[in-house]
């Protein structure tokens, strides 16, 4: 009988240490899906304010074009 509780708490034992472990690597993607989520955001506001910048460089040659003639 107590061969079978100690069986029964060492594969326990194995079950805990195999979900922790999967639990600390799902955790470690999190976190890089995380920064990875965090660097897009950076880069799309970056983008963004390009993009407009673009966009006002282009109407202010339109409208120098437009007033010249």
């Amino acid at each position: 009988m107590d061969t079978k509780i100690a069986e029964s708490l060492k594969v326990a034992q194995q079950d805990r240490t195999e979900v922790m472990g999967e639990f600390l690597n799902l955790k470690a993607e999190l976190v890089r899906t995380q920064q990875r989520n965090d660097d897009l955001r950076s880069e799309n506001h970056a983008l963004r304010e390009s993009l407009n910048a673009t966009e006002h460089m282009a109407q202010n040659l339109l409208t120098y074009v437009n007033d010249k003639d």
